[in-house]
C-alpha cells in the first residue's frame, strides 16, 4: 500500500508540471502572434507641423474638444524653467546648498537677521511669501511638513569649538525665526480681519506651508528670553552680543506689537538706529538664502526670484511703519473721535501717508472693532453726532435725550424712531466713509462711484419720506428769517445730499490725482467739479440760513446748551463754505487755463475720426449718469464747459480776478481755529494742504504770466495760436504742488534756445 501511494503520488506530479509547461508554452505563442511585425521608432514631427501649420490661414482656431484647458495649461508649465517650478534642469542640484543646522558665526547669524528683515518689510510691501521668507532654509526646515512642535533645527551635535556657533543657530537664530513666523501669522490674521483686497493689495497665500500652529506667541517669546540668556551667558565680541541683543529685543517688541500690545509701537522707532550701527558686523552665509525652497511649496505660479532688498530701503520702509502705527492712535485720540467731522478728516489724513496693507488694517481695527472707535464710542452715537452736527443743532430731533422718552404717545419718542430707521438704512454707507479710505487710493475712487447710485437712493427715498413723516408729527418747522422769507430745511434729506456731492466731488478729484482724465478733457472736468461744489455751496447756504432763523427762533424755555450748538455749527458751516469757495475758484481757473491753452493747440485732443462724442462722453461720465440731482451734463454742454467766446486777455484777466478770490478764501482758512473748524488732530495736514492750494495759485500765476508776456511779443494783433511759440508739459501727481490740482507748465520755446 506504501509503495503504491508514494507512485501513485509521484505520478499525479508529473501530470501537473507538465500541464504548466504546455500552458506556459502555450501563453508564449500567443502573446508572440499579438506582437506586432515592426517596432516603433521615434520621429521629429518638427518640420512636418510647421509645414502644416503654413496651410491654415491666419487667424482659424484648431480644437480638440478632448484637450482640456488643463491639459494645455500643463503642456505649457511641464519642464519649462519659466513656468514649471518643480523642474531641475542639466547639472543642477537639488540640494538647497546649506544644511539649516549647521554651525554659524555670530556674525552669519546677525547677517540671516538682518537680511530676514529685509525681506520681511518686502513681504508686508505686497511681495508674495514664496519670494521673500520661505527663500530662507533655516524658516523652511522649521516650517517642514514633517517637524513637530516645538520646531527644532535638526542637525547632528557639535562639540568643541563649535559648540557656541551651534548654539547660535539652534537657539538664537531658531528663536528669532520662530518669532519672524509667528509675526507673520499675527499680521496675516489682522489683515484678513479687515477689508482689503487679494493680490491687489497683499498676498495671504501661505503656499501650503502652516504656520507653526502648536507654538503660541508667548512660547515664541520666551524662546527670545531664553535667545537673550544665552547670549549674555557664551563669550562674545561686546559689539557682536550688543548687535544680537539689539535683534532679539526689537524682534520680541515688534512680536508683541502684532500680537495686540499697541503700547510697543512707540519703542520700536528707537531700535532703527542701533540696528543700523550693527549692521555692518554683518556677514553673509551661502546658502542660506535660495529660491530652490519654491519647488517644495504648493503653488500654480511660476516661480519667482529671489528678491534683493537693500538695507537703507528695508529701515525706511520700517521707518514708514512704525510711524503709522504710532499715528493710528493719535489720529483716533479721545477728542477727535468725539467729533465726526474730525474723524472724517483724520481718515483722510492717514490715507494721505500712503501707508502699506498692515498699517491700513491697523487703522480699520481701531474704527471698527467690536462696532466702537477706539473701543469707546459707539458707531450709532457718531452718526447720530454727525446729523446733529449739520442739521439738527439745536433741535430736540438730535438731542439724545429724546431717544430716551418711552411714552408712545410723545411726539419726541415717535420722531426719534423715525430718526433711529433712518440711521438704520443709512448706516452701512455712512460708516464706509470711513472704511473705503483705508484702501489704496485707486480703490477709493472706484467704490465712492459704486455707492453714489445707493447715496442717490438714500436722499430722494429712503430720507424724503423719513422726512415727510417728521413733517406730519411736527408740522411747525418752516422758520422765518431776518428778511421775512420762509425756510424749511429736510435735515435728514439735507444731509444726505451734502455727502452725495462730497463724495461726487472727491470722486473727481481722485481721478486728477491717478491721472484716469486724458489732457483734453481737465478743462472739462474741472469745469464740472466747480459745478458740483457750487451745488455744494448752495446747499450750504441753505443750511445756515435755517440754523439762523432757528437761533431767532429759540424761547426762554429751550434747553441752554441749544444756542450754544446752533453758533458751533454756524461756525463750521462758515469754514466749509469758505473751503467750498476756494475749491470752486481753484477749479473754475484751472478749467479757464486748460480750455485756453486746448483752444490755443498746445493741446491736441486725440484723433478718433471711428468714436462718437455721445458715447465717449457716456463711457466718461458713467459713474454719474444714475444721479437725478445735480444731473450730468450733456455732451455737447459738457464739451463746452468753461469756454466763452472773448478775447484771451480777457480770459486772462477773468483767471488772475478768480485765483484772487481764492487765495482771499484761503487766507480765511488758514487762520481757522482746529476745534471750531474741526480739524482737530489733523493741524499738520490742514496747514500743509492750504500752503499747497496757495502755492497752485501761484503756479496759475506764473502761467497767466507767460501767457501775457507770449501774446504781448506779437505786434499789431492777438496769435491765433500759441502752439508755434510755448511749449505746455503736465505734471504728474508726484510733481504737482498739490495732487488734484494740475496746473500747466509753460515755457517760451526761444528761452530754452
Amino acid at each position: 500500500m506504501k509503495a503504491t501511494n508514494e507512485g501513485g503520488s509521484m505520478n499525479a506530479n508529473s501530470i501537473t508540471g507538465d500541464a504548466c509547461a504546455d500552458a506556459a508554452a502555450r501563453l508564449a505563442e500567443e502573446a508572440k502572434a499579438l506582437r506586432p511585425a515592426y517596432q516603433r521608432k521615434p520621429e521629429d514631427v518638427t518640420a512636418a507641423f510647421a509645414k502644416a501649420s503654413k496651410a491654415l490661414p491666419p487667424g482659424e482656431l484648431v480644437k480638440d474638444e478632448f484637450f482640456t484647458l488643463f491639459e494645455a495649461v500643463a503642456a505649457l508649465e511641464i519642464m519649462d524653467p519659466k513656468m514649471d517650478s518643480g523642474v531641475i534642469l542639466p547639472g543642477e542640484s537639488e540640494d538647497l546648498g546649506l544644511d539649516p543646522g549647521a554651525p554659524l558665526s555670530a556674525e552669519q547669524v546677525i547677517g540671516i537677521m538682518d537680511h530676514l528683515w529685509c525681506l520681511e518689510a518686502a513681504w508686508l510691501e505686497g511681495y508674495p511669501l514664496s519670494q521673500t521668507i520661505y527663500t530662507s532654509v533655516h524658516v523652511d526646515a522649521l516650517m517642514a511638513p514633517e517637524n513637530r512642535h516645538p520646531y527644532p533645527l535638526h542637525s547632528s551635535p557639535s562639540a568643541g569649538d563649535q559648540a557656541t556657533e551651534a548654539g547660535l543657530v539652534h537657539t538664537v537664530l531658531g528663536a528669532y525665526c520662530i518669532a519672524v513666523i509667528k509675526s507673520v501669522e499675527c499680521v496675516l490674521q489682522m489683515v484678513q480681519s479687515q477689508n482689503f483686497y487679494e493680490e491687489e493689495d497683499f498676498v495671504t497665500h501661505l503656499f501650503g506651508r502652516e504656520l507653526l500652529p502648536k507654538t503660541t506667541e508667548e512660547e515664541a517669546i520666551n524662546l527670545l528670553n531664553d535667545a537673550v540668556s544665552y547670549v549674555d551667558s557664551h563669550k562674545l565680541d561686546s559689539d557682536v552680543a550688543h548687535a544680537l541683543h539689539i535683534r532679539l529685543d526689537a524682534r520680541k517688541m515688534y512680536l508683541l506689537a502684532t500680537a495686540g500690545e499697541a503700547t510697543q509701537w512707540t519703542s520700536l522707532p528707537s531700535t532703527l538706529d542701533d540696528l543700523r550701527k550693527g549692521h555692518p558686523l554683518a556677514h553673509s552665509a551661502d546658502g542660506a538664502f535660495t529660491d530652490k525652497i519654491q519647488r517644495h511649496l504648493a503653488t500654480s505660479t511660476p516661480p519667482r526670484p529671489t528678491l534683493d532688498v537693500m538695507w537703507e530701503d528695508a529701515v525706511q520702509q520700517w521707518l514708514r511703519l512704525y510711524a503709522d502705527a504710532n499715528e493710528v492712535s493719535q489720529l483716533t485720540d479721545f477728542w477727535i473721535r468725539q467729533s465726526p467731522a474730525c474723524l472724517q478728516r483724520a481718515t483722510w489724513t492717514f490715507a494721505a501717508r500712503k501707508s502699506c496693507t498692515y498699517a491700513r488694517a491697523l487703522f480699520q481695527d481701531r474704527l471698527f472693532a467690536d462696532g466702537k472707535i477706539a473701543a469707546d464710542v459707539p458707531h450709532f452715537d457718531l452718526l447720530l453726532t454727525d446729523i446733529r452736527d449739520m442739521v439738527l443743532a439745536g433741535d430736540s430731533l438730535g438731542d439724545t435725550a429724546s431717544f430716551e422718552v418711552e411714552a408712545t404717545t410723545d411726539p419726541r419718542h415717535r420722531c426719534a424712531r423715525i430718526v433711529e430707521s433712518f440711521m438704520d438704512k443709512a448706516f452701512d454707507e455712512y460708516m464706509n466713509l470711513y472704511r473705503m479710505v483705508c484702501q489704496n487710493r485707486c480703490r477709493i475712487r472706484r467704490t465712492f462711484t459704486q455707492a453714489l447710485p445707493l447715496l442717490e437712493q438714500l436722499e430722494t427715498h429712503v430720507a424724503t419720506e423719513a422726512d415727510n413723516e417728521l413733517l406730519t408729527i411736527t408740522p411747525g418747522r418752516r422758520l422765518n428769517t431776518p428778511l421775512g422769507k420762509q425756510v424749511l430745511l429736510k435735515p435728514l434729506s439735507t444731509w444726505s445730499r451734502y455727502y452725495k456731492l462730497k463724495i461726487m466731488a472727491e470722486t473727481i478729484q481722485l481721478g486728477f490725482e491717478t491721472d484716469i482724465y486724458l489732457d483734453y478733457e481737465m478743462g472739462p472736468m474741472y469745469s464740472y467739479l466747480a459745478q458740483l461744489v457750487m451745488e455744494r455751496y448752495k446747499l450750504l447756504e441753505h443750511i445756515d440760513a435755517f440754523l439762523h432763523a432757528r437761533s431767532g427762533a429759540l424761547s426762554t424755555s429751550s434747553p441752554r446748551h441749544y444756542a450754544d450748538e446752533i453758533d458751533a455749527a454756524r461756525i463750521w458751516i462758515s469754514y466749509l463754505i469758505a473751503d467750498a469757495n476756494a475749491t470752486i475758484a481753484i477749479a473754475t481757473a484751472l478749467s479757464m487755463i486748460h480750455n485756453l491753452v486746448l483752444d490755443q493747440e498746445l493741446i491736441k485732443p486725440a484723433s478718433r475720426s471711428y468714436a462718437q462724442s455721445h458715447l465717449v462722453h457716456e463711457a466718461r461720465m458713467k459713474p454719474y449718469l444714475a444721479i437725478t440731482s445735480p444731473a450730468v451734463p450733456f455732451a455737447e454742454t459738457f464739451a463746452r464747459a468753461g469756454r466763452v467766446q472773448e478775447p484771451t486777455s480777457v480770459t486772462l484777466r477773468r483767471i488772475e480776478e478768480t485765483v484772487a478770490v481764492a487765495k482771499s478764501h484761503l487766507a480765511v482758512l488758514k487762520m481757522a481755529d482746529p476745534v471750531a473748524a474741526k480739524y482737530r488732530g489733523s493741524e499738520a495736514r490742514w496747514k500743509l494742504e492750504i500752503k499747497q492750494s496757495e502755492t497752485t495759485c501761484v503756479a496759475i500765476s506764473v502761467a497767466v504770466t507767460v501767457l501775457k508776456r507770449t501774446l504781448g511779443s506779437v505786434t499789431g494783433r492777438e496769435s491765433s495760436s500759441l502752439g508755434d511759440r510755448l511749449e505746455l508739459n503736465l505734471p504728474g501727481p508726484e510733481k504737482r504742488y498739490h495732487v488734484w490740482w494740475i496746473v500747466p507748465q509753460l515755457r517760451e520755446k526761444t528761452a530754452r534756445g
